[in-house]
């Protein structure tokens, strides 16, 4: 066994009907769904608790127990309720361009420590595994908390506006938190239309489109492609009142974030593509099949396998993973109804086109309707081409919110189930004057 120092223990097998039953105990929230791999999500999952979310600065804020049902998570409610109110109380004195201020910091040391861990000829694949998983979990605090925040900011939203804008006012807070900075993606769009050599830009910006490490990077072809169908935003000036600057200030600031955390996480993931690569030599699989392996068996020398369609289940310091159900009587979706929040109006009908990841965006075309859980900027080319979008995810202020009023495509967010009901080829009428979206027989 190797002697990697690691504080998170895998439960034997016979305890592990016991942390079973406390896992039931707990009053969990479904939250998101996510195809993570084994890989990625031991690699990373131990960084929810405080430990970790101590060393972003914020102390006395965890998520102590994770669930994750592929390709589902759940919170303990327990962190939803102590998140806002930590929230509520951190903005009276505090901004958001902290929080991506301390990541931004944070992302340049641990780029400049992985690429020295790859080069790194003294430490064992273990040991290298171990502390690419030490750097990584600094970034699931960033990851986690950003539903907590629009929460939060939904909240002040709901009492401020009002005192200045009269009736709907939903399409005042899109235009007002349409973000200032620019994300990765963006950049990528700005040196594309500069004309930079396309091999530069696949090198700088491949990883965009793998989003976890284990998958494609964009090809060159594909560049030129994004290239071709490339066109100008819509911009507008909004007129902001004075009694509004601030809370429009956070808005962009918390756009820009929501998207920039996740930009970071997934630029280490393909940063650390050599890396993987040689954990794939070490354990004997290929690069795709790594993401079959709980990572922490690989830092104690002891590599193990799990079905893709796993479960993970933690409480502290503790956790189990097995190719089996740990909860089995969840009822997320019972519904069939889709409903949401409409971002932008109109009524249109189309080809429901499901799209998980970056891969699937080949799959869309003209006319059809992009049915997602989020969107990211990655899937413009995609959008493009959509006659509307619906997402599962997602407030006022999301990506897809604000892409669908620029584009002034119909689009209703927040469904919860959408990518759920609606399958692949599924003709549908999205109603984004109701935010009902219905399958046509």
């Amino acid at each position: 066994m190797n002697n990697v120092d690691s504080d998170l223990k895998l439960v034997s097998e016979s305890e592990k009907e016991n942390f079973i039953q406390e896992l039931k105990k707990i009053n969990w929230v479904y939250w998101l769904n996510r195809p993570y791999s084994v890989f990625l999500a031991t690699l990373v999952w131990d960084g929810c608790r405080e430990k970790f979310f101590g060393r972003a600065g914020l102390k006395g804020i965890a998520i102590d127990n994770y669930l994750y049902q592929f390709p589902d998570i759940y919170y303990d409610k327990r962190f939803h309720d102590r998140g806002v109110a930590y929230f509520d109380e951190y903005f009276k004195s505090h901004k958001v361009s902290e929080l991506s201020d301390v990541l931004e910091k944070t992302h340049r040391h641990h780029i400049t420590e992985l690429k020295s861990i790859i080069n790194d000829n003294k430490k064992t694949i273990p040991q290298k595994t171990a502390c690419m998983s030490d750097l990584i979990k600094d970034y699931i605090f960033y990851l986690n908390i950003v539903n907590i925040l629009e929460e939060h900011f939904n909240k002040r939203i709901a009492i401020e506006v009002p005192k200045y804008i009269q009736g709907d006012y939903a399409k005042f807070v899109g235009d007002i938190c349409v973000p200032i900075k620019k994300n990765a993606y963006v950049l990528m769009l700005d040196e594309i239309m500069a004309a930079v050599p396309v091999k530069d830009i696949k090198d700088k910006y491949g990883w965009i489109k793998s989003r976890d490490g284990f998958t494609d990077f964009y090809t060159e072809g594909e560049i030129e492609e994004i290239k071709r169908n490339y066109k100008e935003p819509h911009k507008h000036e909004v007129n902001i009142p004075e009694g509004l600057k601030d809370l429009a200030g956070e808005l962009k600031e918390l756009n820009f974030f929501r998207t920039d955390r996740t930009d970071k996480f997934y630029e280490f993931a393909g940063v650390a593509r050599p890396l993987l690569e040689d954990i794939a030599k070490y354990v004997g699989v290929s690069l795709k099949e790594l993401s079959n392996y709980d990572a922490n068996s690989i830092i104690l020398g002891e590599p193990k396998r799990y079905d893709k369609n796993f479960s993970y289940g933690q409480i502290n310091d503790r956790y189990v993973i097995t190719d089996d159900l740990l909860i089995s009587d969840f009822k997320k979706h019972e519904s069939e109804e889709i409903k949401g929040r409409v971002a932008f109006k109109g009524i249109v009908r189309g080809i429901a086109r499901i799209v998980i990841h970056s891969d699937d965006i080949d799959k869309v075309k003209e006319g059809d309707i992009l049915v997602a859980q989020m969107t990211f900027p990655s899937f413009i080319s995609a959008m493009q081409k959509s006659a509307a979008f619906v997402t599962d995810e997602g407030s006022i202020t999301c990506h897809a919110a604000i892409i669908a009023r620029e584009m002034k495509k119909p689009c209703i967010i927040g469904t919860k189930n959408a990518t759920k009901v609606l399958k692949d080829g599924d003709m549908v009428e999205v109603d984004a004057e109701r935010g009902i979206v219905r399958i046509i027989k």
